[in-house]
C-alpha cells in the first residue's frame, strides 16, 4: 500500500486522506498464524508539516481464531486506531527516532500496517463469554453436550481449589 504524496510535499499543512481495501494472507506471529477472513480496510489522513508526515487513521478487518477453551473456530473483529510519523531519512535514522522512513514522493504503508497487526492482534480469544470448554477427561465439547465423566479433580491436591472455584461461581450467580 503506497500513497503518492507529491502534491502534499508542495503545500505544507494540507491534510489529505485515503481509503484502502487490501487482501492480506496469513501473518506469522511466533509460530501462530493470523488469518484474516476479510480484506484489511484502512482509512488514513496525513499532513506534511515541512519536515515529515503525520498520519492517523484506523485499520479494520476480521480474524479467524480458535477458542482458547473449546478450540472451535470463530470470527473476531479486529480494529486498531493508529498515529504514525514518516520522515525523509534512512531506515536506521527513522528507527532511532521511532518513526518510519520515506523517500521520493511515496509513503509505503506495508511495514507500519504489519507492525500494527503484530503489536495489536489478540493471541487468545473466546468463542463466547460463557464458553464451557472441553471435558478434561473425555475431551467432549461441553457447549454441545454434557458428558458423564466425574467432576472430581484429576489430582486430589487440587480439590481445595475446585471447591473455591465452585464457591466463587455460586457467589456470581446470586
Amino acid at each position: 500500500m503506497k500513497i503518492n504524496v507529491s502534491s502534499e510535499l508542495k503545500s505544507a499543512g494540507r491534510t489529505s486522506g485515503r481509503h484502502f481495501e487490501e487482501e492480506w494472507g496469513p501473518v506469522d506471529l511466533g509460530g501462530h498464524k493470523l488469518v484474516f477472513t476479510m480484506p484489511l480496510s484502512i482509512d488514513i489522513s496525513y499532513v506534511f508539516d515541512g519536515e515529515g508526515f503525520n498520519t492517523k487513521g484506523v485499520l479494520n478487518s476480521e480474524l479467524l481464531m480458535n477458542c482458547t477453551k473449546c478450540n472451535s473456530e470463530f470470527k473476531q473483529p479486529f480494529s486498531v486506531e493508529f498515529s504514525e510519523r514518516f520522515i525523509k531519512a534512512t531506515e536506521e535514522e527513522a528507527e532511532e527516532l521511532e518513526c518510519y522512513a520515506y523517500s521520493g514522493e511515496e509513503l509505503d504503508l506495508d511495514r507500519p500496517v504489519l507492525d500494527l497487526i503484530v503489536l495489536n492482534a489478540p493471541i487468545y480469544g473466546l468463542c463466547r463469554l460463557d464458553c464451557k470448554g472441553l471435558c478434561p477427561e473425555c475431551g467432549c465439547d461441553l457447549n454441545i453436550t454434557k458428558c458423564g465423566c466425574s467432576a472430581k479433580p484429576v489430582n486430589e491436591k487440587l480439590a481445595p481449589l475446585t471447591e473455591l472455584a465452585r464457591m466463587l461461581k455460586d457467589e456470581e450467580e446470586v
